[in-house]
């Protein structure tokens, strides 16, 4: 993709299922967070998207995300625009996945691992013959189920909160025959290694077949972040990354009906075009290496012995 390229890109179709009502919460009464550690990172994501909202062209233009942030009460947290930017570019282009997926799967699965306070399932169109759960640890679906729609009419739609890492939580949901997408925005490089291939095992073992949408961060990018202080905003929260994927290829030794589908740089990401010229001239600059190319990528993995 040229990353100098600002012709509107095609956008799937969005549809608003249902909206929480208008928060008229005073500062004395919005709902405090005290989230800690990782769990407090999925507040990144929601300011991330409620500021790419205040663009006139914004990327993902999620228009959720400022009624959930007029409900809590959060601390400054420092973010650069660019983090911002990013974090969101990665959110569209899941989307653009979760779409896809929906659009050749009309009886899917759909499982939102560390939703955190997203809107996907109000962003993107599903209909009555998927099954949505959103999945994050207790604490923070205690918090969501206070923020945003707990159920929607004629959908079949649910919350569970869980930590992933638990072995049994996928046998509790049931029988699923059919194809499963499963969502792990901004989750698996807070895992140690072996903890991340265990639970995408477990995913190939427990259903039949579908696609896992994830990010890739080198062990080069990391060593930047740590360096600099670029991610200084997680490692305020206690939280960091403990894992890091060089070469997406090797998971594919996890199981043998596990392929990679896709997998494209995150300043190559749909989306890059709305980036401040200046922005796009360095990422165009710095996708020449291919080592800072791929240092952070979204894959889109499928597993099952039959296509989806």
């Amino acid at each position: 993709m040229a990353l100098l390229y600002i012709k509107e890109e095609h956008r799937w179709p969005k549809v608003s299922i249902a909206s929480s009502p208008h928060s008229d919460l005073t500062p004395e009464t919005k709902i405090e967070v005290n989230l800690k550690g990782v769990a407090r990172t999925c507040l990144l994501t929601l300011i991330a998207r409620g500021y790419d909202n205040t663009f006139p062209r914004p990327i993902l233009g999620d228009p959720y995300a400022k009624d959930v942030l007029e409900k809590l009460s959060i601390p400054a947290i420092p973010m650069t625009d660019f983090q911002k930017r990013s974090i969101v570019l990665r959110t569209y282009q899941f989307d653009l996945w979760t779409s896809s997926f929906l659009q050749k799967n009309s009886n899917a699965t759909i499982l939102h691992l560390a939703c955190g306070f997203d809107s996907r399932m109000q962003r993107v169109q599903w209909g009555e013959n998927t099954r949505w759960i959103d999945i994050d640890l207790p604490e923070v679906i205690h918090l969501r189920k206070q923020t945003q729609p707990t159920s929607f009419p004629d959908r079949d739609y649910s919350l569970l909160g869980v930590d992933v890492l638990d072995e049994n939580w996928m046998l509790d949901l049931g029988d699923i025959s059919g194809p499963v997408l499963v969502i792990m925005e901004g989750l698996l490089p807070y895992f140690r290694e072996e903890e991340m291939n265990k639970l995408l095992q477990r995913i190939c073992q427990t259903f039949p077949r579908g696609e896992m949408l994830f990010e890739g961060i080198g062990s080069a990018a990391i060593e930047f972040f740590n360096r600099s202080g670029w991610m200084n905003s997680v490692t305020d929260m206690r939280a960091k990354f403990q894992s890091s994927l060089d070469d997406p290829m090797v998971l594919e030794d996890l199981d043998p009906h596990l392929k990679l589908v896709e997998s494209v740089p995150v300043i190559q990401a749909s989306g890059v075009e709305r980036f401040p010229l200046l922005t796009r001239i360095w990422m165009y600059l710095t996708s020449w290496s291919a080592s800072a190319r791929d240092s952070a990528r979204l894959l889109r993995f499928r597993f099952g012995q039959e296509k989806t």
